[in-house]
């Protein structure tokens, strides 16, 4: 953008540059010590001259202005692309962890651990003898399964990580429900 920018001012110091040069060649014919017919239809020449030649600036004022504001929608957008970045790329991240090291733990109930209705259980007639609590884990912390399956699908919805910078941000922050999961 900073090529834009020095274009907008290159743009904007032209348009004073011919502004400039239109008030000297009019106060040029203003102060030639001429007069007549054709001093007269010199000076009206000059006049629509210069006329044109502030036409010309305002035109570059009006491009130079075109491209800052250019500039500065460019710039909101990258914000929020980093905004985007930032905020899915952690929860993202977060995802990949999640489903790539989840592992299923099961583990064997103690008798004497046996709740109230695991012991209601235990007294049906097929007696259950073995009790068995299925969790997950992530690197040794129990997860929920909510929290697992939510993962794998964000897993799923974004199978690659947009590059930095790249607009696709906007949209995984858009897949992933924006700012408020």
């Amino acid at each position: 953008m900073s090529v834009v920018r020095s274009d907008s001012a290159r743009l904007r110091a032209q348009g004073d540059d011919v502004r400039a040069r239109a008030l000297a060649i009019k106060a040029r014919a203003e102060a030639m010590n001429w007069n007549s017919v054709a001093a007269t239809a010199f000076r009206a020449e000059i006049d629509l001259t210069a006329d044109a030649l502030g036409r010309s600036a305002a035109a570059l004022d009006t491009a130079a202005d075109a491209l800052a504001n250019h500039a500065r929608a460019v710039d909101e957008v990258k914000a929020l692309i980093h905004q985007a970045q930032q905020w899915a790329g952690e929860k993202l991240d977060e995802a990949r962890s999640i489903a790539g090291n989840v592992v299923r733990v099961v583990h064997d109930v103690a008798e004497n651990a046996v709740t109230g209705f695991m012991t209601v259980l235990a007294s049906i007639p097929d007696q259950v003898s073995k009790v068995s609590v299925s969790v997950f884990r992530v690197f040794g912390v129990d997860v929920a399964p909510e929290t697992v399956a939510r993962a794998r699908d964000i897993v799923r919805a974004v199978p690659n990580r947009p590059d930095d910078g790249s607009q696709d941000w906007l949209d995984v922050q858009r897949v992933l429900g924006g700012r408020g999961r």
